[in-house]
């Protein structure tokens, strides 16, 4: 088949095809609804920790308690049981709309929200490039198409996890709540996407004292990378590595 011809896939069921997976997903605390982002449905309980983590309406795993996820008309609810006064703050910040998959702090009602958890991480050396390297060709091996992966790792390389969604922002969030459920910090994160400044945020509000991106980040990336001392290097599809913050 040469490429000026198709192949006619019209009428095959959505279901059949090879895209990845994504659905509405509601987070609500308690009865409160606070934001819904498009996202695919796998590993929702780690999501939502690490979701709300990242958008500081908690501080740790043990805040939440039960975790219950709906089927809705077209996507699902994940539903956190917290306390009131988290519910509350979740009443008064909730976001004024809807994030799609490839927008992680869309909807922020102000701009100090999106600046929110940033501070000076402590002084920490970058991995030396043999862990990138590794961490590269496991990338590649574990890559799914049409998918985003965050990969976690400690501070000798070892792998500790991933988080696989659509979304960049949402395979990061996935990460991090595996590792505040777990209670393993990483220290160094891959991710197979450029960077932005919303996932340096997440990075730098979770401790992680390098972020890894395939491709290069965005100049306000790395202003606010360099202002929190984070460990910030573009990978460049593995064909070189550019340090471009560091602790």
């Amino acid at each position: 088949m040469s490429l000026s011809d198709y192949e006619n896939a019209t009428q095959t069921p959505s279901e059949q095809l090879q895209g990845p997976s994504e659905l509405p997903v509601t987070l609500s605390f308690n009865e409160t609804a606070y934001a819904s982002v498009l996202a695919t449905p796998e590993a929702l309980e780690h999501w939502a920790v690490g979701f709300a983590f990242s958008e500081g309406m908690i501080t740790r795993a043990s805040q939440v308690g039960d975790i219950t996820i709906d089927r809705l008309r077209h996507g699902v609810r994940v539903r956190m049981s917290v306390a009131t006064h988290i519910e509350r703050l979740a009443g008064e910040r909730r976001r004024i709309t809807s994030a799609s998959s490839s927008c992680g702090r869309c909807g922020s009602a102000e701009e100090a929200q999106m600046m929110e958890g940033l501070q000076r991480l402590p002084a920490s050396t970058p991995p030396p490039p043999a862990q990138l390297e590794k961490a590269l060709a496991q990338l590649s091996d574990e890559g799914k198409p049409g998918l985003h992966m965050a990969l976690g790792f400690d501070r000798e390389g070892q792998w500790l996890g991933s988080g696989v969604d659509i979304g960049r922002h949402n395979a990061l969030d996935k990460l991090i709540g595996a590792s505040l459920i777990e209670g393993r910090p990483m220290a160094m994160v891959l991710l197979s996407s450029r960077c932005s400044l919303e996932l340096v945020q997440k990075a730098v509000r979770a401790g992680i004292p390098t972020l890894a991106t395939l491709s290069h980040p965005s100049p306000l990336a790395v202003d606010i990378a360099r202002l929190c001392a984070l460990n910030l290097i573009c990978c460049h599809r593995g064909r070189r590595l550019t340090l471009l913050s560091s602790g």
